[in-house]
């Protein structure tokens, strides 16, 4: 099925990578179904990076654009490209204040405020709380994908792989990822605490695209006596997932990789919006949960009892969402 797809989103630290990086996975699962895929992005530092990281096809708008003049640049680009769906996870601002983009497309969005225009065809929203935002009754012509199994996994994650994996325990490695941009240099701070463990666990430390804090960070770590590797620039997750023996993760979309990797994974929520999921995956057994950038604590036996989170198995259903837009071009 071949069509072309115009993703609209953007990354920089006050809303993280996630919004972005979530449509850098899903367009790799179009491109493998025939798709041709162009992404439509703000020129923020953190979205240049990953533009250029991944070898996207991109049109980059001034970040300081109105929204008027994006909808007209969105509708020019529809017009001279040919496209045929526009895919938007935009969080900065509210969709349904994107007024006059062309009906001549079909229209998918990644959603968690429910303030959807009436004319968009497709809404994902995998936050737990989903329920608050959307009333789907209301919105008949639309289809909608609600829950937390429809988070956008990247395309690289092996089930066969996940469920043959095998970790040591007591650990002896642990992965520190605390998102693309980690606004809160939790990355340094949770290594931090571990050190503080007087624990002798080598660390594995994910630097993210947004991250503005290495100087400090590469301070401190000259510092400690634990072994450590720092890793920038990673076109894939799934093997440091599989790679460690446990690990201390953000609220964000790193938590939702870990549990569907089966990664044991300890989880701080960072944001607001990301304690209810933090919550429901250590409700489900399948993550520990500290608590929120206020008020965590870490202790060794949580990094022991980690091991025995539960995996999801076949929780998680990505692939759905291509399958619905693969039958909008069918009609």
């Amino acid at each position: 099925m071949s069509g072309r797809i115009l993703f609209r989103a953007d990354a920089f630290p006050a809303i993280g990578v996630g919004d972005l990086m979530s449509l850098i996975n899903l367009s790799f699962y179009f491109k493998s179904d025939g798709w041709e895929t162009i992404f439509m992005v703000k020129s923020y530092p953190a979205a240049i990076k990953l533009v250029e990281k991944y070898g996207l096809t991109a049109i980059f708008l001034d970040s300081k654009i109105s929204i008027n003049s994006e909808v007209i640049k969105i509708n020019n680009v529809i017009a001279q490209q040919s496209i045929d769906l526009v895919f938007f996870e935009i969080t900065e601002n509210c969709l349904n204040e994107y007024h006059g983009i062309t009906s001549d497309v079909y229209k998918a969005c990644v959603s968690f405020d429910g303030q959807i225009p009436d004319d968009i065809d497709l809404v994902i929203d995998w936050d737990v709380n989903y329920s608050k935002f959307f009333q789907p009754e209301k919105y008949p012509e639309t289809m909608f994908l609600l829950g937390p199994e429809y988070v956008i996994l990247p395309k690289t994650f092996d089930i066969e792989c996940i469920n043959k994996r095998k970790r040591s325990f007591p650990p002896k490695k642990l992965l520190i990822c605390m998102g693309g941009a980690d606004e809160y240099n939790f990355t340094q701070k949770v290594t931090q605490k571990v050190v503080d463990l007087k624990s002798d666990i080598e660390l594995i430390i994910i630097l993210g695209s947004g991250y503005e804090f290495k100087k400090e960070l590469m301070q401190y770590l000259a510092t400690i006596k634990n072994r450590f590797t720092i890793k920038e620039n990673i076109s894939t997750m799934f093997e440091e997932y599989m790679g460690c023996d446990v690990a201390v993760g953000a609220g964000g979309l790193v938590s939702s990789e870990l549990v569907a990797t089966g990664t044991p994974a300890i989880l701080i929520a960072i944001y607001e919006h990301q304690e209810a999921r933090c919550e429901y995956f250590a409700k489900k057994k399948w993550a520990t949960y500290l608590g929120t950038k206020e008020k965590w604590e870490i202790k060794a036996n949580d990094i022991l009892k980690a091991d025995f989170c539960e995996v999801p198995g076949q929780f998680f259903n990505s692939k759905k969402i291509v399958k619905i837009c693969n039958d909008f071009r069918k009609e």
